[in-house]
C-alpha cells in the first residue's frame, strides 16, 4: 500500500492562507493566533488538509488501478 502524500510546506501554507481568507471573506474576524477560537480555526484547518491528502492519495491509488 502506498503511503499518504502530505503537502509540502508551501502546498500547506497556501492551503492555509487560502483557508484563512475563505473564512474572513465570509465573516470570521481577522485570524491570527489571538484569534479566540484559533485552536478550533487549527483544528478544522488541518482537518481539511487531511481530507484533501486523503482524496488525492485515493485518486493516485484508482489511477494506478487502471
Amino acid at each position: 500500500m502506498m503511503p499518504r502524500k502530505e503537502m509540502s510546506d508551501q502546498q500547506f501554507n497556501k492551503f492555509q492562507d487560502d483557508f484563512f481568507d475563505l473564512l474572513e471573506e465570509n465573516g470570521v474576524s481577522k485570524i491570527t493566533c489571538d484569534h479566540p477560537k484559533w485552536n478550533d480555526i487549527c483544528d478544522i484547518r488541518n482537518r481539511v488538509a487531511e481530507f484533501i491528502e486523503e482524496q488525492v492519495y485515493l485518486q493516485v491509488w484508482e489511477d494506478d488501478d487502471d
